[in-house]
């Protein structure tokens, strides 16, 4: 799924995108919106060799002066110059217009100044974050969801009076602000983006329903689900950190910290307004305290805690070990999830958090597949067997991830991964 596409820069020079903590999100965007800044450049993608195929480095970068222009990854990259800048003399046949412009936006959480920066689409006005370089010396730019793809934020840029031409001295400013809808469009305020925010669909606060009765097996599915999306959080990022200098740990980091976190957040909710103790006693009372307890790798559901043991101990042996742990741990869910949806039958709240995590981990699972594939692997999860081998008609993403994801069912039984025989009563 490539929801980015290479008519911005953003394509083609991003591996994987970096994820940052929601205040940090939530925070930047009520940073920007409202405010005017100069454009300190534009971008342009051109063809250098004219064999018709677009390079990492096919990119101009020209300053709004018009007085210098630099080619990306033309030289050595270094510490100060992390993308390769070198100058170039304008070509005759450059675009009439750039892909997108280039804004120093000095954001003061961000600790690093060099990567201060957005990128602005011209014919959308969408805005990316900077967030560094990746290990090859490309543009790491913001994933809001943990796909490892770069996501824009939900703000829009219009760039007043931008020139036709390059070269040209007039200074261009971009004003930042909400889409129509004000802070809930394009999908919603940014706690909704979670996975699946293709369609402007994702997950809303749920509030004290009015009926808070649920039956034993309901109660069973939400204090499981909570847990299991836990182990994901927890194995992703306990294995990220025997990785991270290895490039292509990214989707562990990406997934754990950004989606994994508002998974966990959205059962959570399910807990406290139903008042379900998210342990193996499901039919007692929620219990805050015993939630903030748990350490990363432990567990309220014992079958849990065996089922993280199990993963960690795998996905310690080699990264290409910790990447098929994400190909399992999605699959699982999603069969998992699939009969947690049977048994939601009949509660709105309970049918739009699970399919909320369904959605995610389809989007996930595929992430996995593509860091196995850069990594070396072939058959991406299809090497763990056909247990682990999806379709992308099983597994939908992109722009159907909500919509067919609603009605896909998966296949496989979990294995010796799976969940147990239901509540224990």
């Amino acid at each position: 799924m490539r929801r980015v596409l290479v008519t911005t820069l953003v394509a083609g020079t991003v591996a994987f995108g970096a994820t940052a903590p929601q205040t940090y999100i939530e925070e930047l965007v009520h940073f920007l919106a409202g405010k005017s800044l100069p454009v300190n450049g534009k971008f342009y993608q051109y063809d250098f060799e004219h064999d018709n195929h677009y390079d990492p480095n096919d990119w101009i970068y020209v300053t709004s002066d018009g007085r210098y222009a630099f080619r990306l990854l033309a030289v050595t990259p270094s510490e100060n110059n992390a993308f390769g800048f070198a100058p170039v003399e304008l070509p005759a046949d450059l675009p009439a217009t750039p892909n997108g412009y280039f804004i120093n936006i000095n954001f003061p959480q961000d600790r690093d100044e060099r990567f201060s920066w957005v990128y602005a689409t011209h014919d959308t006005g969408k805005v990316y974050k900077l967030m560094g370089a990746t290990a090859d010396n490309q543009f790491d730019y913001l994933d809001l969801n943990g796909d490892g793809v770069p996501d824009p934020l939900p703000i829009r840029a219009t760039v007043g009076s931008p020139s036709s031409l390059p070269g040209t001295s007039e200074e261009l400013v971009a004003t930042f602000s909400y889409p129509s809808g004000g802070a809930g469009g394009n999908g919603g305020a940014m706690g909704d983006h979670g996975d699946h925010g293709h369609n402007g669909e994702g997950m809303t606060p749920i509030t004290t329903p009015v009926d808070t009765t649920l039956t034993p097996e309901q109660r069973y599915e939400i204090a499981w689900m909570y847990n299991e999306e836990k182990l994901a959080h927890d194995v992703y990022l306990n294995l990220y950190e025997l990785y991270k200098d290895q490039g292509w740990a990214r989707p562990l980091y990406n997934i754990g910290e950004g989606s994994e976190s508002q998974h966990m957040a959205a059962v959570r909710q399910l807990a406290e307004a139903y008042d379900v103790n998210v342990s193996d006693d499901y039919m007692t009372p929620y219990d805050p305290d015993l939630v903030a307890s748990l350490d990363s790798g432990e567990f309220a559901v014992s079958d849990i805690q065996s089922l993280y043991n199990t993963l960690y101990e795998k996905g310690s042996q080699s990264l290409q070990d910790a990447l098929e742990v994400g190909c399992i741990v999605e699959v699982t869910d999603v069969v998992d999830l699939n009969e947690a949806l049977q048994v939601a039958e009949g509660n709105e709240d309970l049918t739009r958090v699970f399919t909320y995590l369904r959605s995610g981990s389809y989007n996930h699972y595929w992430a996995f597949d593509r860091a196995l594939k850069q990594l070396g692997v072939e058959d991406g999860c299809c090497s763990l067997g056909e247990e682990y081998c999806k379709t992308p008609e099983e597994f939908p993403t992109g722009e159907n991830g909500q919509g067919a994801g609603g009605q896909g069912q998966g296949n496989g039984n979990g294995g010796g991964y799976g969940k147990g025989n239901g509540p224990r009563r």
